[in-house]
């Protein structure tokens, strides 16, 4: 009895590890290049980006789906796209905004959150029809993110 307990419960742990490592899976970024997407991918970055450089992409899944992150300078500014891998569709981007142009209620979390107006670095995204703002800035000696929704609210 005691050992059929003990080779179910090392059964279990193997089953539970299994299940981790496949979640792991689910969630993990790989870097690759232009020539790793699928042609309908790579032809919607490249005619988003067209004109400027390609800095990064990331492979990933989210929401259940093959998606590529990719982050660009195009037109002297920083933007980052959201590309399903099925059909090239972009699920999302996100663009340099200056401060001022934060809503209010941002403004004001954001200050409250870094403590300063000052060299706040900020950007707005909208992924899966939800907008969001990212606020970047250096925190207690380090360079820090937080995301906003459009009433100040923190997420993620």
């Amino acid at each position: 009895m005691k050992a059929e307990r003990h080779n179910f419960s090392i059964a279990l742990l193997l089953i539970l590890v299994m299940v981790g490592c496949v979640s792991c899976q689910s969630t993990k970024e790989t870097r690759v290049s232009l020539l790793d997407l699928s042609p309908a991918a790579r032809a919607t970055l490249e005619k988003v980006t067209a004109g400027g450089t390609i800095e990064k992409i990331d492979r990933e899944i989210e929401r259940g789906r093959v998606v590529y992150d990719a982050e660009a300078s195009v037109g002297g500014k920083h933007v980052e796209y959201l590309i399903a891998e099925s059909d090239g569709e972009v699920l999302g981007t996100e663009t340099e905004i200056p401060f001022s142009q934060l809503p209010e209620s941002v403004r004001v979390a954001a200050e409250k959150y870094f403590g300063t107006s000052t060299g706040l670095k900020a950007m707005k995204g909208v992924e899966y029809g939800e907008t969001h703002f990212e606020i970047e800035a250096a925190r207690n000696g380090k360079t820090t993110e937080m995301t906003f929704d459009p009433l100040g609210k923190t997420v993620k």
